[in-house]
């Protein structure tokens, strides 16, 4: 059995390897069965082992009673050594330190990394974006608006990743924390310091992005609630609203619907509300406990410092740079990783504990 083994991969290097070599072009049947068993002396079953494993990397199609043949559009790219990074923000923002991560991978195998903004990256043709890249990270800024994008690269066969968002559907890798998981630690957290009424705030459109980061964060908010049998969630739209015109009917809502924390969709938020409730006189966390999430570089220094939930950037960017290079190594691998990042709580000054009655 080991000695069939070891021929069953044996075979399959060998042609994987020729393959990459370009002995093989798009379209160009493989040796068959009968072949392959002859040339290294093994049975036919090893040998068609080995071309059944070799179709499941996606480089060459099994078709029955015709043979193997290269996959249609089959292509070799020489390597540039660069790969891309895109994101929505400057690095300067303090919203994490994915380049760390993905650097710890890429000087490795002696790659550089470019960065990027959104709004520097235009897509003229995925084979000239190819003379420059051997892949891309890309984190969307707006999905629904810039999956063309996506879906022009994973057309190409064009190594891409995608960090902090998935998009369901569609067979490209991605690396995000755990955000559902995140919300729920927030708002538990919350809980657990005797708040029962406890409202969500979002800058983002809850409705018209269901995939996003921040939706799944709401979920884990309403998860929380749901198993300390506590009513009064703040509805999607209202998570919303609230947070428009520099929160203009937001301490009317606290009021009445007797508030006494908030979970934002993140730090930016959060440390926002903040300044507009020292501007009021509502004093944090003596009158509304706030918690954010990210983790950006501002909680620390806040007033009072901002108790948040930690995304391990380092982290996701080394696993999403990893997940690059198996991409690059096989573009038209048909199995598709989907990684998940634990998030841990920051716990700081922003929240007070209250009374088993609820009163502070």
């Amino acid at each position: 059995m080991a000695a069939s083994t070891n021929k069953y991969l044996q075979i399959f290097a060998d042609l994987r390897d020729q393959i990459w070599a370009g002995k093989y072009v798009a379209g160009q049947q493989l040796p068959s069965e009968n072949e392959l068993a002859k040339t290294y002396r093994v049975s036919r079953i090893t040998s068609k082992r080995a071309l059944q494993e070799l179709a499941d990397t996606g480089l060459v199609e099994r078709r029955q009673g015709s043979g193997t043949f290269m996959r249609p559009g089959f292509q070799i790219h020489h390597h540039t050594k660069q790969i891309l990074l895109v994101i929505p923000f400057a690095m300067e923002a303090g919203l994490g330190d994915y380049i760390a991560g993905i650097k710890s991978v890429l000087t490795t195998n002696d790659q550089d990394l470019i960065v990027i903004e959104n709004n520097h990256f235009t897509l003229e043709a995925p084979e000239k974006l190819r003379t420059q890249y051997d892949g891309v990270i890309f984190y969307p800024q707006d999905l629904a608006t810039e999956l063309t994008t996506i879906n022009q690269l994973l057309l190409a066969h064009f190594p891409t990743v995608l960090i902090d968002q998935t998009a369901t559907g569609l067979p490209v890798p991605s690396v995000v924390a755990d955000n559902t998981q995140g919300g729920r630690l927030a708002t538990t957290t919350l809980i657990d310091s005797g708040h029962q009424r406890i409202a969500f705030l979002s800058q983002t459109g809850l409705t018209l992005t269901l995939n996003s980061s921040v939706a799944q964060r709401y979920f884990g908010y309403l998860q929380a609630l749901s198993e300390h049998d506590l009513s009064g969630a703040t509805d999607p739209q209202l998570a919303y609203s609230l947070t428009k015109d520099h929160f203009k009917n937001l301490l009317d809502y606290v009021t009445t619907q007797k508030i006494s924390a908030i979970v934002c969709e993140n730090d930016i938020l959060a440390i926002q509300l903040l300044d507009h409730l020292q501007k009021i006189n509502v004093a944090v966390p003596e009158q509304l406990s706030l918690i954010g999430f990210d983790n950006i570089s501002k909680t620390a220094i806040s007033q009072p410092q901002l108790t948040t939930i930690a995304q391990d950037f380092h982290e996701i960017g080394r696993q999403a740079a990893l997940l690059l290079e198996q991409r690059i190594e096989n573009p038209y691998e048909p199995k598709i990783a989907q990684i998940t990042v634990p998030v841990e709580l920051m716990s700081r000054l922003s929240i007070q504990t209250m009374n088993t009655e609820g009163a502070k």
